[in-house]
C-alpha cells in the first residue's frame, strides 16, 4: 500500500514540474516583459550568462555547437557566435554582478539601430558589458511556444 501511495505522489510531483515548465515557457517571457526595465536587465543577465556559458562549454575546437545556436540570432554572424568559446569562468562571473558589469536597454545607447537591423525590438534588448567584454541580448516577443524567446545579437571581445 506504502509504495501505490509514493509511487502516486511521485507522479503527481512530475507531473507538476511538467506544468510548471510548460507555463514558465509559454507565459513566464510575457510576465518579464511586463515588468519594468529592472526586472528585464535582471532576467536578460540571468539569460544571457546562463547561454554564454552553456555555449562555451559546448564549444569543439572554437566552434559553438549546433545544439547552442538557438541562443544566437540566426542573421549573426558565425565568427561573432564563435567568440562564445574564447570566454573564461572570470568573465562570465564578472558579466554575471551587476557590481562587476554594467546593463542598460539598447535604447539608452547609442546602438539602438542594432536591434532595427536584426528585426528585434530595441526597447527589448539589453546590452551587457565588462573591462573584457559585450554582449547585447533581446526578448524576442513575436517567437513562438518552439523557439528560445532570447537571443544575443552582439558579441565583442575587448582583450586580445
Amino acid at each position: 500500500m506504502g509504495l501505490w501511495v509514493g509511487l502516486g505522489c511521485l507522479g503527481v510531483l512530475v507531473l507538476s514540474c511538467c506544468l510548471l515548465t510548460f507555463w514558465a515557457q509559454s507565459y513566464g517571457s510575457r510576465f518579464i516583459l511586463s515588468q519594468g526595465d529592472g526586472t528585464k536587465i535582471w532576467f536578460s543577465r540571468m539569460v544571457l550568462v546562463g547561454a554564454l556559458e552553456g555555449t562555451r562549454k559546448a564549444c569543439n575546437d572554437g566552434v559553438i555547437s549546433e545544439d547552442t545556436l538557438p541562443w544566437f540570432h540566426p542573421n549573426m554572424p558565425s565568427e561573432t557566435r564563435n567568440l562564445a568559446c574564447s570566454l573564461d569562468e572570470a568573465t562570465l562571473q564578472a558579466l554575471s554582478s551587476p557590481d562587476r558589469a554594467s546593463a542598460v536597454p539598447l535604447t539608452q545607447t547609442d546602438r539602438a539601430d542594432l536591434g532595427q537591423r536584426f528585426g528585434m525590438d530595441p526597447a527589448l534588448c539589453f546590452q551587457h558589458a565588462t573591462g573584457d567584454m559585450s554582449a547585447v541580448g533581446c526578448f524576442d516577443a513575436e517567437g513562438g511556444p518552439s523557439t528560445i524567446p532570447y537571443q544575443i545579437i552582439d558579441l565583442t571581445l575587448n582583450r586580445q
